[in-house]
């Protein structure tokens, strides 16, 4: 129950720090959920101060939260140097403890990675642009991540936002 509160409490920070913070995207497109085109990937829903992912098989999950700063705002392109934590599922503590009384060193060495992924804040570079127009309903966006200490995407996704009028009209 208190670390629903402690989220609950720093989605409410990351609101007022919006609100206080009037900076917009450029092209409101990146307003919108990203729907994702594959089942390894979660909703994410993007702010120009911060980033929240969902668990792919729930949207109402958190997979992860940041804390961003907009460094670039184009009308095809943003990119957010966040602050990045993952949020446990009650399912992976449970696990992390339990398996590092174990006896077996394997399973204390997983469990132990588990903490550390968890408790370690990342600093990534999240950049977000237009691909292409899909369909009338699905202008892909994709995602690159990059690791602040690398120099090469970690991770490359795809997402589905819905077009403005504009855009459909370029695919009749």
């Amino acid at each position: 129950m208190r670390k629903f509160i402690s989220l609950v409490f720093l989605l409410l920070l990351c609101a007022c720090a919006n609100l206080i913070n009037k900076t917009e995207f450029v092209n409101p497109i990146f307003n919108q959920p990203l729907r994702p085109l594959s089942d390894g990937n979660g909703y994410t829903y993007l702010t120009p101060t911060s980033i929240d992912m969902r668990t792919p098989k729930d949207k109402k999950q958190v997979d992860g939260i940041g804390q961003c700063e907009l460094i670039e705002n184009t009308q095809e392109r943003i990119t957010l140097k966040c602050k990045y934590k993952w949020i446990p599922s009650e399912g992976e503590l449970w696990y992390a403890d339990t398996h590092l009384k174990s006896s077996i060193p394997f399973e204390r060495k997983v469990a132990e990675q588990i903490i550390k992924v968890y408790s370690t804040t990342y600093e990534k570079y999240f950049t977000y642009y237009i691909k292409y127009l899909h369909s009338d309903t699905c202008l892909i966006i994709e995602e690159d991540i990059i690791n602040a200490d690398e120099n090469h995407a970690s991770s490359i996704s795809n997402y589905c936002v819905t077009p403005p009028d504009s855009y459909k009209s370029k695919f009749d």
